[in-house]
């Protein structure tokens, strides 16, 4: 088997030679429904994994033997990004190669998808259910989706690295630390890859999208913060803000970048990181840094430390060091 550490080697599902156990692995949690070894005769090794965030998930897999595996209808979209290796995918009477370091159009859900993996290879797949993808997007234009439909064509080079290293990035981060991640911190992870892809990829609203949003009111932002500073512990529940605000989250966010010069977001994490400083400042109810930085959402410390060091002009540590000699 390889020996290598794997991105997401925290969520195993399978590390087997044995054809049967690798295929069962596959149709139950992969939701296969065909797996064929191309040479009996050859070395079979087959690592994988899959975290699931909620209606996104990620899967890791790697093959050692060249291996057939298809894939019939699905609830949801799907796109592989190659690390290591060739293969190729099918979807009716087309044939594509996944060529070492690229990535694949979206591959719908709603039609048989087979592909062929050369020894070697190595990909992380994303997947997204068509609910979250439709639930987010009704959310962000202020309007029902209905049958949302992607094209299938890439778009552009630069948007797609930047969804590649969110995807590998996000992977890297849970497999550290996803045993510690609070809700809040799971729950905005799936928020931002879905609508990082929403954004990404060009579908039947993307129209809409680009579209100048309606204006909303300086009162639906002061509301938004309101309702933010007392949530602030809770995931950024985009339908709950819209629902207060009483306008289209487009329309929310452009009206508050006008107002305080920063989105939602942007405003929720001044807030977290002033409750963690106040955590920090009372050192006998905290263990750790991370363990404040997981508690207040966010889910990677160094990314907290710099914020935090940004804000206050001091790291994290330097004040629960602080906090701490002035108790002892």
């Amino acid at each position: 088997m390889p020996g290598r550490s794997t991105p997401l080697s925290n969520y195993p599902v399978v590390r087997s030679s044995d054809p049967a156990l690798v295929r069962d692995c596959l149709f139950r949690v992969y939701g296969a429904n065909s797996f064929d070894v191309k040479r009996t005769d050859g070395e079979l090794a087959v690592t994988a994994d899959h975290l699931q965030i909620g209606g996104v998930g990620l899967s890791y897999v790697e093959y050692i033997g060249d291996v057939s595996v298809g894939f019939g209808e699905v609830s949801f979209v799907r796109q592989c990004f190659s690390i290591e290796g060739a293969a190729r995918y099918h979807v009716g009477k087309r044939s594509t190669e996944i060529a070492q370091g690229t990535w694949t159009p979206i591959l719908h859900g709603r039609q048989p998808l087979r592909f062929d993996f050369q020894s070697g290879y190595r990909q992380i797949a994303l997947r997204i259910e068509y609910d979250t993808l439709s639930r987010n997007l009704s959310t962000l234009l202020g309007q029902d989706v209905r049958n949302l439909s992607f094209d299938e064509a890439l778009t552009n080079q630069s948007a797609m690295e930047a969804l590649r290293r969110r995807v590998f990035h996000l992977a890297t981060d849970y497999n550290e630390r996803g045993a510690f991640f609070s809700d809040l911190a799971a729950a905005e992870a799936e928020r931002m890859i879905v609508m990082k892809f929403l954004i990404c990829h060009r579908h039947n609203y993307t129209h809409l999208l680009l579209r100048e949003p309606p204006p909303a009111s300086s009162t639906a932002v002061k509301t938004v913060e309101e309702f933010i500073e007392a949530n602030w512990d809770k995931p950024i529940d985009i339908d709950a803000m819209v629902a207060v605000a009483q306008v289209s989250a487009r329309s929310l966010f452009r009206q508050f970048r006008r107002d305080r010069g920063c989105s939602p977001a942007d405003f929720a994490k001044r807030v977290r990181l002033n409750h963690a400083r106040e955590m920090l400042e009372r050192s006998n109810e905290v263990g750790s840094v991370i363990q404040v930085a997981l508690k207040c959402g966010f889910q990677n410390p160094g990314h907290f430390a710099r914020d935090y060091r940004n804000s206050f002009g001091e790291l994290p540590s330097v004040t629960l060091q602080r906090a701490r000699k002035w108790l002892s």
